[in-house]
């Protein structure tokens, strides 16, 4: 079934043309197109093209789907920590409040348009980190991975008409874990820095 018809419901414009302005590999971007269109082999996918018997993950023993695969088995929740910290700090807001479907489903529009492209930037090499196969990969190669990454884009000579200022946050030290990484009124909520058409 096409991934269209499984989630009728999203915005399926948006989340393609949302794959265009990340400033990422092409690479990374063709791996998080295979992860959007539930292609790559997880639990879920190949028992449903009858693969396997089961749709349980070989590394804990719980149903391996895409949001278990990338925010859950192994190290993923404090990795997911990390990175959800730092793109809240892009948006005035606690880690809380970055839907974790954004990995799969991107559908939403920030402004500005600089904002948008970084935090697109973050969720494909997130995706592209944890799509690999070692699961103990820790928050601390995340960080490394992420930085290797800025460095390259801001190496580039459209620098700040492509991200701006906005990719620096991951040089920034972890407050509380990275769990809390706003403040006040700010801290509850997207409204004035995102649309998330897949909240509804």
């Amino acid at each position: 079934m096409r991934i269209t018809k499984m989630w009728p419901q999203t915005d399926w414009k948006s989340v393609w043309n949302n794959l265009n302005p990340s400033p990422v590999r092409k690479s990374d971007l063709v791996n998080w197109y295979k992860v959007i269109h539930d292609i790559i082999p997880t639990g879920t996918r190949l028992n449903r093209i009858n693969i396997t018997n089961n749709d349980t993950c070989t590394e804990c023993g719980r149903r391996d789907a895409l949001e278990h695969h990338f925010v859950e088995c192994g190290e993923g929740k404090q990795t997911w920590q990390w990175a959800s910290s730092k793109i809240g700090r892009m948006l005035r807001t606690s880690a809380e409040n970055i839907p974790r479907v954004w990995l799969t489903r991107p559908n939403f529009r920030l402004w500005s348009t600089q904002r948008q492209r970084a935090v697109l930037s973050m969720l494909a090499l997130f995706v592209n980190f944890r799509i690999q196969k070692q699961h103990t990969l820790t928050a601390h190669d995340l960080m490394d991975f992420m930085r290797r990454a800025k460095r390259k884009v801001y190496m580039q000579t459209d620098r700040h008409k492509l991200v701006a200022n906005f990719l620096p946050v991951i040089e920034t030290s972890q407050e509380s874990g990275g769990i809390k990484v706003g403040a006040g009124k700010k801290s509850k909520t997207l409204v004035g820095h995102a649309y998330d058409k897949s909240a509804k």
